[in-house]
């Protein structure tokens, strides 16, 4: 092989290797949009895409954690109003067989609904959420009411953070709404005293129910209240989160995002590029081949 020949060999595949390299990165960015993909691109660049990507990471976690905490709070807040609701009925109960006319035979009978407003309140007591048991503090993976209504739970609380530093309640005591621990009443066994009382006919027990029932639905309503106060809260702090997002993901997309028509078109040049240069190889070797026969 002669040395000219070498050298526009040389010259070919070195003119095809640059514009297959070149070729390759402009279908990457127009296959992701993006300018920076590697280090290499734009090392300032990139090192600020990556610390923003970081930052949409811990904020889009954060907003579906908080999501998801408002959530179960407002089934929480739902299973109270229903509680709410059995009082009410409690004391209903209360009021018509406080009448002195009222038979013992009758009585009988409003204790059983009584006894069935009990297990109602117990299974609103052991409500279910995304992530276990809502009444029953840190304990969510047990019922925290046994079929007794025995309150098996705790009162401690659950946290998520909503912004650096900040972390906001993500349940509802079951104790405070339920049991005497907060300094309250406990509902059920106040309901359970109300049955035994019109089982008895034991008509002033029966009649100062009428008052307890009242004071335990005020109790299960304020919690329901203060519920209610933390899911606005957590909703307020995942929409700013999605918010936040949005203006990051602006952000980083000034840093990264391509020029997408100046992409393509320098995607066509750099195709039309690398055909040449292969055209060329192949006429050089061709050539070399034809010289090498003669």
């Amino acid at each position: 092989m002669r040395i000219t020949d070498s050298i526009l060999i040389s010259d070919a595949l070195l003119d095809q290797s640059r514009a297959s390299v070149q070729l390759a990165a402009l279908s990457q960015e127009s296959a992701s949009g993006n300018l920076i993909n590697t280090p290499s691109d734009n090392p300032t660049g990139f090192s600020m895409v990556a610390s923003i990507d970081a930052r949409l990471t811990v904020l889009q976690g954060r907003n579906s954690v908080a999501t998801s905490a408002a959530n179960n709070i407002d089934v929480a807040s739902g299973a109270l109003s229903s509680a709410s609701d059995l009082l009410d009925q409690a004391q209903q109960i209360a009021i018509e067989n406080a009448n002195g006319t009222i038979d013992p035979a009758t009585r009988a009978q409003a204790a059983v609904q009584v006894q069935g407003l009990v297990q109602q309140m117990i299974q609103l007591g052991n409500t279910e959420g995304t992530n276990g048991y809502l009444f029953g503090g840190t304990d969510t993976s047990t019922p925290p009411f046994d079929p007794a209504g025995n309150f098996t739970g705790n009162n401690n609380v659950t946290q998520v953070a909503v912004a650096d530093g900040v972390l906001v309640n993500s349940n509802v005591s079951g104790a405070d709404a339920f049991t005497s621990a907060g300094g309250g009443s406990n509902v059920i066994a106040d309901m359970k005293a109300l049955a035994t009382a019109l089982s008895n006919n034991d008509v002033p027990s029966i009649t100062s129910s009428i008052s307890q029932m009242e004071t335990d639905r005020e109790q299960v309503t304020g919690v329901m209240v203060e519920a209610g106060a933390t899911s606005n809260t957590l909703q307020a702090s995942a929409q700013l989160m999605s918010n936040l997002t949005t203006s990051t993901l602006t952000a980083r997309s000034t840093i990264d995002n391509a020029a997408t028509a100046q992409v393509y078109s320098e995607l066509q040049s750099t195709q039309l590029a690398y055909q040449t240069a292969l055209d060329v190889t192949q006429q050089v070797l061709s050539l070399q081949s034809f010289q090498g026969n003669a």
